[in-house]
């Protein structure tokens, strides 16, 4: 692709992207909250305030949270043995597979890319990784899939699977450090081009606003770099003197390097929170007005209807104010604040509705009399919005372990890698091959059965399941968040409970009057920290005993003498006898 095609390309996925780019930046700035969030919201008009004269609560921003809270997740890893072939060597390749994808895991830290994906996700309505490359502290190099700022990302057309096939990521970068990354091309980089792109709306585009990709454009100067991915590669392109600057050859056989993540809608790309800007919007004013009505009741007008005799009008405290026969002081009264009020609640309602932000995950009791049932019905639909999110978020994080498992043993097969990592609640060393034990890209990521519940819900439902024979033990233990090393924990418990019935034999033997029970018993009150030592002491055989029926075997217990094995002949002899 040369460069001419390269830049159209680029700029006709931008076009594609208008309709919802404008919304991505009002929704940012919404949930950054603020004097931008004010602005995003009434309008440009609105300047000069501070961040702590914001006279609203940002609801948006709220139930955003509460919603990452509960889906930000790793999913869990599954592995299958392929064609239900059910061998020690099929099972042990499966674990082996299992450990490589979570020492992948590991080294992209995906449990902090998760919450992160949990805000995008509903807010920008996608979430996009780029599967690279990166070496641990060994330079040993391994796949991993880089989570992307959705703002900067401009997908291809979906299709029926969801997935685009190409994409491309518009960013601002410092000119002399894009020179030094690229020095052959060090001329065209800092040779200054007048920018004559225009492209999208002037409220939030990257193309205009300096603010995009803050971290790398600290100065705000920063020259337009473009990647763009498809099923040859990855282009490199500075969109200021249209060159490309680097080309990396996909190596995957499966699509391009890029993944996403896409929330469900009806037939656009749209955020879980498009809808209600309006009514943010309304709310904000609603607020203000009601400030300012109420500020206006308490400084009320005094309207005076006679002549004044005192001189002055005096106000403030103990002021006394002399008035001549038959004048009239009236304050009109205002009723606009609870109207106000009422409004402002009937919004909150609608919010709440639009955005799927039940109350109660504000601890707000929705009735004034709750039941647990009661409670349990209002989150039904809140357990279903949690659950497809889970179905796309699961989706993406298989797809980025196949193209990972693939990227692996296409890019270095043929090399012996070694990895560690914790699986388990164990940790493991790994040495692998990635052409002999990566046969499969196939892999299962799964969600608890109780995935999104908050912790006083999954012990009574986790409960309620181990007791009707649903689930083990172990697998309510892996739903329950502190329990990190649940073999010591289960190790722990199998000999608090041998402990017990030890104990409690001893015990009744000593109330048999058994006095090396009784001694044992007086041990252990003088030293109760060393209750395991005297069990082991008093339950432990002195001297090794032989089972009775070695003891008739042996001719009445006594050990037959030891000696020089019989010779050839002996044994002929015997067997002729």
């Amino acid at each position: 692709m040369n460069e001419s095609a390269l830049y159209d390309k680029i700029t006709q996925l931008h076009y594609d992207n208008q309709d919802g780019y404008a919304m991505r930046g009002r929704i940012r700035s919404i949930m950054n909250g603020g004097p931008n969030g004010i602005l995003a919201l009434l309008g440009d008009q609105l300047k000069g305030f501070e961040d702590w004269q914001v006279p609203m609560p940002n609801l948006m921003s709220s139930g955003l949270e509460h919603l990452a809270q509960k889906i930000g997740r790793i999913p869990n890893l599954k592995i299958d043995v392929p064609n239900n072939k059910d061998s020690e060597r099929a099972r042990n390749k499966a674990e082996k597979i299992g450990r490589i994808i979570t020492a992948y895991d590991d080294v992209q830290r995906l449990d902090l890319q998760m919450p992160q994906v949990g805000r995008w996700l509903p807010g920008y309505g996608y979430a996009v990784w780029v599967i690279k490359e990166k070496k641990d502290a060994n330079g040993t190099p391994y796949p991993v899939a880089e989570l992307r700022d959705p703002y900067n990302c401009f997908p291809g057309y979906f299709g029926a699977d969801q997935q685009p096939k190409d994409m491309s990521i518009v960013r601002r970068v410092p000119k002399d450090s894009l020179a030094r990354v690229y020095p052959a091309y060090k001329d065209k980089i800092m040779k200054d081009v007048p920018n004559q792109i225009n492209i999208g709306s002037a409220y939030a585009s990257p193309y205009t606003d300096s603010y995009n990709g803050s971290w790398a454009n600290s100065n705000g100067q920063g020259d337009l770099v473009a990647e763009y991915y498809n099923e040859e590669g990855t282009y490199v392109f500075h969109m200021s003197s249209s060159t490309v600057l680097d080309f990396i050859p996909n190596p995957l056989g499966s699509g391009p390097a890029f993944v996403v993540a896409k929330k469900f809608s009806f037939d656009q790309l749209q955020g879980q929170y498009d809808q209600i800007i309006g009514l943010m919007a309304s709310m904000a004013k609603i607020n203000v007005m009601s400030i300012i009505a109420m500020e206006d009741a308490v400084f009320t007008e005094t309207n005076i209807t006679g002549e004044l005799e005192s001189g002055q009008y005096k106000k403030g405290r103990f002021a006394v104010n002399y008035f001549s026969p038959g004048s009239q002081i009236s304050k009109p009264a205002s009723n606009m604040p609870y109207q106000l009020f009422q409004q402002i609640d009937r919004i909150e309602r609608q919010l709440r509705v639009g955005a799927s932000y039940p109350a109660t995950d504000d601890s707000q009791s929705p009735v004034s009399f709750a039941t647990g049932r009661g409670l349990e019905e209002l989150g039904a639909s809140m357990s279903l919005m949690i659950r497809e999110y889970h179905t796309v978020m699961s989706d993406a994080i298989e797809m980025i372990d196949s193209k990972r498992l693939e990227w692996d043993a296409k890019m270095y097969g043929g090399e012996s890698k070694s990895l560690s990592g914790y699986m388990d609640n164990t940790f493991y060393s790994e040495t692998y091959d990635p052409a002999k034990d990566i046969s499969s890209y196939k892999t299962r990521r799964v969600y608890g059965a109780m995935a999104g519940y908050d912790e006083p819900q999954k012990i009574v439902t986790g409960l309620q399941l181990l007791q009707a024979g649903i689930i083990d033990r172990q697998t309510l233990q892996e739903n329950l968040d502190g329990l990190d090393n649940l073999v010591r924990v289960n190790d722990r418990i199998t000999k608090e409970k041998a402990d017990s019935v030890l104990f409690d034999t001893l015990l009744a033997q000593a109330q048999g009057g058994d006095p090396k029970a009784t001694m044992a018993v007086v041990q252990i009150r003088k030293n109760p920290d060393d209750m395991q030592n005297i069990l082991d002491k008093f339950f432990t055989a002195e001297e090794p005993e032989i089972p009775q029926p070695e003891q008739e075997l042996l001719g009445g217990g006594a050990l037959p003498p030891q000696g020089p094995p019989p010779g050839i002949a002996q044994l002929l002899g015997g067997l002729g006898g």
